[in-house]
Parts: structure tokens; C-alpha cells; sequence
């Protein structure tokens, strides 16, 4: 074979064992649906789509509580102030007002993922504090758009004062 028909093979082989490798070495069985069905910028099946709402991505109390039951990697930020914070909040928060977070204050690291909440659905702190922390640079920024008042709501538990180790529920 000459030069240029023998590249031509390597790219051919090359390319039927990144198919084989890529693909799982075929199709689907009958009856049975790809992940990938749905086209090629879409997620897998096996991912849930999250929810995107006046441009924010949403998240629910319950998928929080997935996150940290599943001890996923995530800080989440109760963007109310101390007193709010001090009187209710979800375990494991941390505070950081929101008028902290706009002037760029004792942050989480930029790569990290960020929930930020406030105290209900009709609130817009958490908005206001996931828009600030766009501008900053965060790249993986959630809003639990319910609150403190749809975790609640969910069943799920709450603690009193600043200590995030004793629970109300």
C-alpha cells in the first residue's frame, strides 16, 4: 500500500475502535432506549434536566437533601441575614448575607458548587445572591428558589440558633 492508502486504513481503524469503544460496541437491544437517543446536546436519559427559571437553575429542597445525604460536594448558602439566619436555617448552611456576597465577601471557592436559599418561594434574596455570584465568576450556582419555607414544607429538618448540629425535626 502507498503512504496516503495506508492512512487511510489507520483512520478507518481507528475510527471503528473509537465507535466500538464510544458506543458500547453496538445498539441498544430491541426494545430497549440509548441514553444518547435524544441527539447529540442533550443529556443522557439518566440525567435529570435541571430546571431553569427566569434564567436561574432551580433546585428543590428535596434534591438539596439528596445532595447532602449522598455527601455530594456543595456549599449551601442562606443568603438571609445573621438574625434570620441565628432565629431558623437548614443544617449544613452557612451564612452569608447577600449584601456580603455582592461585595465579594468570605466566599466558597469559585469551583465549587453553590446553593443559595432565603426564606420562600415569594423572596428574592437568593436570586439576587445567585445573579452576584454569576457576576463573580461562579460557574455551578443553584437556587433553591422555595426556601427555607418550601424545606420546611417538604418534611424536611431545620435548626434553631447559630449551631448547624442540633436539629428541629
Amino acid at each position: 500500500m502507498s503512504g496516503r492508502g495506508s492512512s487511510v486504513a489507520s483512520l478507518f481503524v481507528g475510527l471503528a475502535v473509537a465507535a466500538i469503544a464510544c458506543g458500547n460496541g453496538g445498539a441498544p437491544a430491541e426494545g430497549e432506549r440509548s441514553d444518547f437517543d435524544a441527539g447529540v446536546d442533550t443529556l443522557p436519559l439518566s440525567v435529570p434536566a435541571p430546571e431553569v427559571r427566569d434564567g436561574l437553575l432551580i433546585v428543590s429542597p428535596e434534591r438539596v437533601r439528596e445532595w447532602q445525604d449522598a455527601g455530594e460536594d456543595f456549599a449551601l448558602v442562606d443568603a438571609r441575614d445573621a438574625v434570620q439566619y441565628e432565629r431558623e436555617h437548614i443544617p449544613g448552611a452557612i451564612n452569608v448575607p447577600y449584601v456580603e456576597i455582592r461585595a465579594g465577601g468570605l466566599l466558597p471557592p469559585r469551583d465549587q458548587r453553590i446553593v443559595v436559599y432565603c426564606s420562600s418561594e415569594t423572596c428574592p434574596i437568593s436570586q439576587y445572591a445567585y445573579e452576584a455570584l454569576d457576576k463573580l465568576g461562579y460557574q455551578e450556582v443553584y437556587d433553591m428558589r422555595a426556601g427555607l419555607q418550601g424545606w420546611k414544607d417538604a418534611g424536611l429538618p431545620t435548626v434553631f440558633g447559630a449551631d448547624s448540629a442540633t436539629s428541629s425535626r
